[in-house]
């Protein structure tokens, strides 16, 4: 009985130390570098670039987030991600659980709002800045100028669930010291 017990807590303790695996480490790397893109195109002074060609590449990488959104899902939803630490509370396993998956809602939600506002204002966005994308609305100044008001709502959401996720990640690090942090880095944890 002992051994089995023994066993079962190994493997237990081989479990929380599982990191992503490759797919899932380069959906969220990447997928956070298009997001800073995306905000950079908002804070860029128009001195240094002029105001179309930010809202081009605005409306070119919305549909890129979306699309690896949609493909990180997919991936999300048909592999299992490392458990959360044994030791954690369970109202933060629960604030951590609702942070991550207020990143899907979010990250979908919004491009597909900036698409809706883009097509509202006669803007074709590009997939991957190269695929042109059907207007999901006749052109209507006024209803795109709605969405892209809930569009720029949601983003302050967005920037609020990033330093949520962020607070959390500073949490293992530098008091947890669990490793947690590391199962996301590019060269940490194991995949399993």
């Amino acid at each position: 009985m002992s051994g089995t017990i023994r066993a079962d807590r190994i493997a237990a303790q081989a479990e929380q130390g599982r990191g992503y695996d490759a797919v899932a480490k380069s959906f969220h790397w990447l997928v956070a570098a298009l997001i800073a893109a995306q905000f950079a195109t908002e804070l860029i002074p128009n001195e240094w670039a002029s105001e179309e060609a930010l809202a081009s590449w605005h409306v070119s990488i919305g549909p890129s987030i979306l699309a690896l959104m949609l493909l990180r899902l997919v991936w999300r939803l048909t592999h299992r991600p490392p458990p959360a630490p044994a030791d954690l509370p369970p109202g933060l396993r629960v604030l951590s659980r609702a942070t991550h998956w207020a990143f899907y809602v979010l990250l979908i939600v919004l491009p597909l709002l900036g698409w809706t506002a883009a097509s509202g204002f006669g803007a074709t966005p590009y997939l991957f800045g190269v695929i042109p994308l059907p207007a999901l609305i006749d052109k209507d100044k006024p209803t795109a100028e709605a969405i892209g008001g809930a569009h720029g709502l949601l983003a302050w959401a967005l920037l609020a669930v990033i330093a949520l996720h962020v607070a959390g990640a500073l949490y293992h690090a530098t008091v947890k010291r669990d490793g947690v942090v590391g199962r996301m880095l590019p060269a940490g944890g194991k995949a399993g």
